[in-house]
């Protein structure tokens, strides 16, 4: 590869850039366009030049760190980060690592030669974002054949962090810990509500007060937050107060103190006693858990961030303060303000947040009382227009983080690209108020469907023509083409009023254009079956292991719209109906009552009589990978009518069939009971035993 310049003047250059980022503890990022490993040397004459403490994230660089590991390095902080997007840009880890590089530091973007890059033609995303990283201030561009671009010393505000002393990092930062630590010891108003946007320091000053709180004779405090990976940063930081703790993944003990995390299902089915209730990222766990956590511990703190990866603490507020107020009228908010790692207005944190639309804020709109559903308008959008108008693609953005708290940059880019992807809106007055995304799924060959029923095949992208097919047990659902609902968001100042009916009645008229069936798959709560009724669509599948961060069920609900679709949908209705019974008296007697309410209405009584779909469940069961809990009532039946075959079966064989089929323990206690090894151990040999009776049955 050739270089307008040479390694000399490139250190000269990259000193410059260094000098300025750290007089102004900003950060500043080098994007490196080339095919070429020659750029990789640069950087590593850079490195040793400035003396930084580095962190190297690709698939290609021996040594360096996978981007799916990214979050093994959050609340770590570098100097330089150099990030391979060569060989498939991770947006989402690209977002999440940036938060490690402290003020002054250098982000290094590689990437392949320009003119090649991503297919940039066919992908809006990469289109935008190229665009972005063009306008950024302290965003420099390096390509190939070019002279060094010129350094521009992007001039802030000039208003310094304004930082603690000691063991605190900002003033905003210690408030919060004296107010956590006050409010626990002398019984003041709590609950707490802490927001912040990224890289303020929350999750540390939620570990900083409770080491302090164990440092100073409390006994017991939980964490609890979507995943335990998330609150990792508390376990840190509290073992800074404590050097002396005993710290491993998810527990700090000291003396008689505890700090635990736990799942938030596991927090609501067992009720521990605790002092204090940590509630990291609550924005990403539903509000009926949040309420019943209000009702179970007195002194709670709940922390959120404004825009990030675990939803949003504005479309979060806006619901959760109604609960606050009806529940604890005194409780209190902190605002964390000021960034720990950098100075305000860091150039970086801005083009990061604009390009991964982390900065999305919802529609405002004056006169947001008095709108009614006849006044807006129902567009199937052209998704080239999101382009060309920032202001609705981040209202569209901010809709889809406040309604869906697993929402990353990664679905933005797959609403933008996928060219199975559908979008409508609602539009008041040019104000996007609501919208539903649809991703168009199935529609394979006899062969396809066939090989995914037996667990053979798993094409990605495809989840209702998948589960249908494999978990609720139609060799044929794959043929059916679905709009799969993916989301659908309404405005939080908009919600319950029949926006959402509205747009999706819309959107089910639209798509009897395309598909022979509308389906969606969700977290099943009584409110969302409820809600799908309303608009004709039924349940035909509901999963069997819950949710840690919301204890939820997967459901899917279903509508045809052809006849094939017609025909498909009543088998896989009768089967649900059928089997339900069974299923809520095993695997999903643990659905909440207001669920299990709503779905027992959809029993019907079944005979013993074997029919054929039930003897493929078996057959499926008995030489295929599908699950015993989908076929288990069919496999109840088969025993009953077939009793006398079990004289024929050694007693470990015979043992491991009537302790699972007929007495229903669960896996655990079959495995203790047959002495056989694992789970997966005895599934593989409960088939076995099942093929070996079908075939004495036949004989």
């Amino acid at each position: 590869m050739k270089s307008n310049f040479s390694v000399d003047d490139f250190l000269v250059w990259i000193r410059c850039v260094h000098q300025w980022a750290v007089s102004e503890e900003h950060r500043a990022v080098v994007i490196m366009c080339s095919n070429s490993n020659h750029y990789e040397l640069l950087i590593k004459n850079s490195i040793h030049c400035i003396n930084a403490k580095s962190l190297w994230v690709s698939r290609r660089i021996q040594a360096a760190l996978e981007p799916e590991k990214i979050l093994t390095q959050l609340g770590k902080e570098y100097d330089v980060i150099v990030f391979d997007a060569r060989d498939l840009f991770d947006i989402n880890a690209l977002g999440a690592i940036s938060g490690t590089l402290r003020g002054g530091g250098l982000l290094f973007l590689l990437l392949p030669d320009l003119n090649g890059w991503m297919n940039l033609t066919s992908s809006r995303f990469f289109q935008r974002a190229l665009s972005l990283m063009r306008d950024s201030k302290a965003v420099y561009f390096i390509e190939q054949d070019k002279p060094l671009p010129e350094i521009n010393y992007p001039v802030g505000n000039q208003k310094a962090s304004i930082k603690a002393d000691g063991l605190f990092r900002t003033v905003d930062q210690q408030r919060v810990v004296d107010a956590i630590v006050q409010g626990v010891f002398h019984n003041q108003q709590l609950p707490i509500v802490l927001i912040s946007d990224r890289g303020r320091g929350k999750s540390s000053a939620l570990g900083l007060a409770a080491g302090v709180l164990i440092s100073q004779g409390l006994k017991n405090i939980i964490v609890t937050a979507p995943r335990l990976s998330v609150s990792e940063p508390v376990f840190y930081h509290s073992n800074r107060i404590i050097d002396d703790a005993n710290l491993s993944r998810g527990k700090l003990t000291w003396q008689d103190g505890l700090i635990k995390f736990i799942a938030p299902d596991a927090l609501l089915n067992n009720r521990p006693e605790a002092d204090l209730l940590i509630v990291d990222e609550a924005a990403a766990i539903p509000l009926n858990m949040l309420e019943q956590f209000l009702h179970s511990y007195p002194s709670i703190v709940f922390a959120t961030t404004i825009h990030g990866y675990e939803g949003t603490g504005r479309g979060f507020a806006l619901k959760f303060n109604k609960i606050l107020d009806q529940f604890s009228p005194g409780w209190k908010q902190f605002n964390m303000n000021t960034p720990v790692r950098w100075a305000e207005d860091d150039p970086v944190e801005q083009w990061i947040d604009k390009m991964l639309c982390l900065d999305a804020e919802l529609s405002v709109v004056s006169d947001m009382n008095s709108i009614v559903t006849t006044d807006c308008d129902f567009k199937l959008l052209n998704r080239d227009e999101l382009l060309s108008n920032e202001n609705k693609l981040s209202s569209i953005s901010a809709l889809l983080v406040s309604a869906h708290y697993r929402t990353q940059p990664s679905d933005i880019k797959h609403m933008l690209d996928d060219p199975e992807v559908r979008l409508y809106t609602l539009e008041y007055q040019q104000s996007v108020i609501a919208v539903a995304l649809m991703n168009q799924e199935g529609g394979f060959d006899q062969v396809l469907s066939a090989e995914i029923y037996r667990g053979e095949r798993r094409p990605q992208g495809h989840l209702l023509a998948q589960t249908l097919t494999l978990h609720a047990g139609c060799e044929q659902a794959a043929t059916l083409k679905y709009a799969r609902i993916m989301r659908i968001a309404v405005h939080p100042q908009l919600q319950h009023q029949g926006f959402g009916t509205f747009l999706i009645k819309n959107v089910i008229e639209q798509e009897k254009l395309f598909v022979d069936a509308i389906g969606t798959s969700f977290g099943a709560s009584a409110e969302l079956i409820r809600f799908w009724k309303k608009v004709k669509l039924e349940m035909v599948r509901i999963g069997f292991t819950q949710d840690h961060a919301s204890a939820s069920h997967s459901a899917v609900m279903l509508m045809p719209f052809t006849d094939k679709g017609e025909q498909i949908f009543e088998l896989l209705r009768n089967k649900f109906q059928r089997y339900l019974y069974t299923w809520l008296s095993g695997p999903l007697k643990q659905l909440s009552a207001e669920v299990r309410e709503i779905i027992e209405q959809d029993i019907i009584n079944d005979t013993n009589e074997l029919t054929e779909q039930d003897y493929n469940d078996i057959r499926s069961f008995a030489y295929t990978h599908r699950g015993y809990e989908t076929c288990m009532w069919p496999l109840k039946k088969y025993l009953s009518k077939y009793s006398y075959l079990l004289d024929q079966l050694n007693d470990t064989e015979k043992n491991l069939v009537q302790a699972k089929i007929e007495q229903d323990l669960d896996w655990q206690q079959v495995v203790a009971m047959t002495v056989i090894s694992g789970r997966s151990g005895a599934i593989e040999k409960l088939r076995h035993v099942i093929a070996k009776m079908m075939a004495l049955s036949d004989a």
